[in-house]
């Protein structure tokens, strides 16, 4: 495993994944739809995947709108 610095874009890159393996239905190949983390109240690595991917947007559109 790489032991590099833990960046932001690794972060939402992380996050953006997360939400795309709940996104995708399940395959035989593939184990997608659900993680280790999923209850059948919620997931709790999902909730944390919207939340920082939410976050990025909003700071990106408070910095396009401080910008024009």
């Amino acid at each position: 495993m790489d032991d590099g610095p833990v960046t932001p874009a690794l972060v939402l890159w992380t996050a953006k994944r997360v939400i795309t393996q709940h996104r995708e239905p399940a395959q035989d190949s593939r184990a997608t739809g659900r993680c280790a983390q999923c209850r059948d109240a919620g997931c709790d690595m999902l909730s944390w995947a919207v939340g920082v991917v939410k976050a990025h947007r909003l700071a990106a559109n408070a910095q396009a709108e401080s910008g024009s």
